[in-house]
């Protein structure tokens, strides 16, 4: 996905062509009993878009949408010929326009990361895939999908440098090991909470979808709700010399001594530009396409 691409996108009958520019937030699969009945299907697939990234034709903004409020700060546009869902836009998420991927001419070009309100789900409709399912006000995931993929998980003491931006560069390449896609995660023995602000901005501008990025107790990736980890990579020293929690599935570990650009030992595009090496390297070790 390139941060300068246009993609267009239009309702049925074509009265409301409609451009979303650069990068989204967030590409997720809802499964909210509103998104549902609004569509009239088992999950609505939404690619959220910052409020200035998308422009409706002939139109100022959304003003000239007709839209239902579905609930208190809730706008629903749609297409008054045809019907078609067109927006999403709540008070909850300010100055974002949250698109239905099915109605871009190239809906393939915004791959989900994940499914938010599962709690809230058809329980007998799911979809055969390999992403995190996220209830109602967890930010842990509450399950994963079914689909095997070869996950590596990227461990640190706080989780908001180094091991966020390998999470971002493993998941940047969409490699797959035979039929599984490779995914990366990040995690931390003593998580800080947050990601570092310079980590942030230095993935924002080389076109990640930050919605996804987020700092985590490396508990979360234990359990029986979590997916079975191929491969541990340290990325600290005192990850190293943690003891690690049992993670689920015949995982190996490895340690990658890097300093911490948080500490100034070296600058942010400089630790990224090594562990993109290390993974490009890693990727091909592993006979990864």
């Amino acid at each position: 996905m390139n941060a300068d691409s246009i993609h267009h996108g239009s309702c049925l009958c074509g009265r409301y062509p409609f451009i979303g520019e650069g990068v989204p937030r967030f590409v997720a699969h809802c499964h909210c009993k509103s998104c549902r009945r609004a569509l009239g299907a088992g999950v609505a697939t939404y690619v959220g878009y910052a409020a200035g990234q998308v422009r409706f034709a002939g139109s100022e903004g959304l003003a000239n949408i007709p839209a239902y409020q579905s609930s208190p700060g809730v706008d629903r546009g749609f297409c008054d010929v045809c019907g078609t869902a067109l927006y999403y836009a709540s008070d909850q998420w300010p100055g974002e326009t949250h698109l239905f991927r099915s109605n871009f001419a190239v809906p393939e070009a915004f791959e989900p990361t994940g499914h938010v309100f599962y709690s809230d789900r058809e329980t007998d409709f799911d979809l055969y895939d390999d992403l995190p399912r996220y209830a109602l006000g967890s930010d842990a995931a509450v399950a994963w999908g079914k689909r095997p993929a070869y996950r590596i998980l990227f461990a640190c003491t706080g989780n908001s440098a180094r091991s966020i931006l390998a999470e971002a560069i493993t998941n940047l390449r969409s490699a797959k090991i035979g039929d599984k896609r490779v995914r990366g995660h990040s995690a931390g023995s003593l998580p800080v909470g947050k990601v570092h602000p310079e980590a942030e901005a230095l993935i924002g501008s080389r076109v990640h979808l930050l919605g996804v990025i987020r700092s985590k107790s490396w508990e979360e990736f234990t359990g029986f709700q979590a997916p079975d980890i191929d491969l541990v990579i340290t990325l600290c020293d005192d990850a190293a010399n943690a003891a690690c929690p049992v993670f689920p599935g015949e995982n190996t570990i490895r340690h990658w001594g890097l300093p911490d650009p948080a500490s100034g030992a070296v600058s942010f595009p400089e630790i990224y530009q090594q562990l993109e090496a290390l993974i490009e390297g890693l990727l091909q070790e592993l006979g990864a396409r």
